[in-house]
Formats: structure tokens, C-alpha cells, sequence
């Protein structure tokens, strides 16, 4: 974005519990209003695997458990509505009558439209168990103001990521996502010109105390 609407000065490193990857559709890798680099930019040891429809990624440079590096005991989950309910995968633990290991598990996020991500998913949606969010997860329905949601049940990759935070209890880790993403939204509301819903954005956000400061530089370029 145009430096007036520069929000690095906010960016904060979140460490999560597990390891994030994200399978992002070629189309997605240049868009300003994409959440799949800024997991990229924010959460600690993220990665980016681009997905070509000529040229898709195999699966051992994608899953930690298929590497051979290092991988033994990993999971693999990826986040799509279709799957598995996450209340039951917690409840069964790790399969040998212990909690899940968090430290052993990696989830993969299908970064695209939906019909991209449909795409996506017949390539990849055999590397991993696929997990399915409790409404609850993300009470309120999408913050992503930058594109429309066809459904309330649709939500933007980091968002996703969120809702799994939230599920699992890790609420520290959820909030702190939570504000680099409002923060990215705001921004961007901004710099499409569309000040009004900017601030209406900015009324339920938490981004207005945390990052006062820099809320105000944001405000003073938009006059």
C-alpha cells in the first residue's frame, strides 16, 4: 500500500502452539486485500506453498509428517467446512487415550475463492485430516470487510486460523491475531477511500485501544 497507509509499524510476531502452512491459489499471491501473506508476515515459522494448476506442490514439500525431516508424530489437519467436527477430534485426543499434542500437530489452510480452494482441495485433501469449526468458534459472523461473504459461515484464511485458536482455548493467541487483522482490514478500508466504513469498522474493533497511535497516523492520512 501507499506508505500514508503503512501499517508495519503495528506488526506484531504471534507464536502459536502449532505449526501453520498455507496453501495459497497463484492468484491470490498479488492481491493487497489477501489474509495468506500476512499470516505469512505475522505468525511465527508460517509458510507459503504456491499452488499452480500446472504445476501443484507434492506432498512431502508441504507435510511435515511426509518430509522425512524431522515430520515423525506430526498431523496434519486442514481447516474446510466438510470436515471432521473438531469437538469429536479433541474428545478422541491423540488416538492412544492422550490429549492432543499441539506441539505435534500442523494445520494447512486452503488460501483462494471458494471455487479455487474447491480446486485445491481435490489435490491436497488427502494429506491430512480435514476439521470443521463449531459455529461458535468465530461468534458474529466475518470482520473481512474487504470482500463479500456469500455466507455467514464463510470466513477469510486468517480467520479460519482464528476460529481453530479460539476452539482449542488458546484465546491469548487468538486476540493477538485478531488485532494485526483488524488492523489490516482498517488500513485497507482506508486506502480504498471508503472512510466512512472505515470508521464504522473501527467502532467494534479492538485495534482502537491496542494501537491508538497508530490508529490516529491512519486517521490523519485519510483527511
Amino acid at each position: 500500500m501507499a506508505p500514508r497507509w503503512c501499517i508495519c509499524a503495528g506488526a506484531r510476531a504471534v507464536r502459536l502452539p502449532f505449526a501453520v502452512d498455507v496453501l495459497m491459489h497463484n492468484g491470490e499471491a498479488w492481491k493487497p486485500s489477501g489474509t495468506g501473506n500476512l499470516i505469512r508476515r505475522i505468525v511465527t515459522g508460517a509458510r507459503r506453498h504456491m499452488y499452480h494448476n500446472q504445476i501443484p506442490p507434492h506432498r512431502e514439500d508441504v507435510c511435515l509428517a511426509a518430509s522425512g525431516d524431522g515430520g515423525a508424530g506430526r498431523t496434519t489437519w486442514i481447516l474446510h467446512p466438510r470436515g471432521d467436527a473438531l469437538a469429536d477430534i479433541v474428545r478422541d485426543g491423540d488416538g492412544h487415550g492422550g490429549p492432543l499434542a499441539l506441539e505435534n500437530l500442523q494445520v494447512l489452510l486452503i488460501d483462494g475463492t471458494w471455487a479455487q480452494a474447491t480446486d485445491m482441495l481435490r489435490h491436497a485433501g488427502g494429506w491430512g485430516r480435514k476439521v470443521s469449526l463449531p459455529a461458535s468458534a468465530l461468534p458474529g459472523g466475518s470482520r473481512y470487510w474487504l470482500r463479500a461473504q456469500h455466507h455467514p459461515a464463510h470466513f477469510s484464511t486468517i480467520e479460519a486460523l482464528m476460529g481453530l485458536l479460539n476452539a482449542l482455548g488458546c484465546g491469548c493467541e487468538c486476540a493477538a491475531l485478531r488485532e494485526q487483522f483488524e488492523l489490516h482490514v482498517y488500513a485497507s478500508l482506508l486506502a480504498r477511500g471508503h472512510k466512512a466504513r472505515a470508521g464504522q469498522f473501527l467502532a467494534d474493533s479492538p485495534i482502537k485501544n491496542a494501537m491508538p497511535g497508530l490508529v490516529q497516523t491512519l486517521q490523519t492520512g485519510a483527511e
